[in-house]
């Protein structure tokens, strides 16, 4: 059985538990907040293969948000930006000595395997 608290401890508790709460409040609302930095992109470096004679680089399934730089034995190496990647189950034939906006538009995959000029890559969405 618990004893009740005498009159005089109420009057001398209850305000103080009163100003924890606020101060607490005061400085919560003092304290930074957690931002997150949304402007980070990640790169992802990958390696074309080979099929005959057409070189091919597939677009990661996580679709890098920075872009993709292709990097090739004694060629230079150029980037893909994510906003040009073709979209998923199609191609895109991308000649590095152009632009990205200056790059043939994506299309079907079987229809670009046989129009892939010398020096270009087809890219897999």
């Amino acid at each position: 059985m618990t004893t009740p608290l005498p009159p005089r401890v109420h009057e001398w508790l209850a305000p103080r538990i009163v100003g924890v709460i606020a101060l607490a409040f005061v400085l919560a609302a003092c304290s930074p907040g957690l931002t997150l930095d949304t402007s980070v992109r990640f790169e992802v470096e990958v390696a074309p293969t080979i099929s005959g004679a057409i070189y091919l680089v597939r677009v990661p399934a996580s679709r890098p948000s920075g872009g993709i730089v292709v990097r090739t034995a004694g060629r230079s190496a150029f980037k893909i930006p994510p906003g040009h990647y073709p979209a998923r189950g199609m191609c895109r034939v991308w000649r590095p000595e152009r632009p990205p906006g200056r790059q043939d538009p994506p299309g079907r995959c079987s229809d670009l395997e046989r129009r892939v000029p010398a020096q270009a890559y087809l890219v897999y969405g």
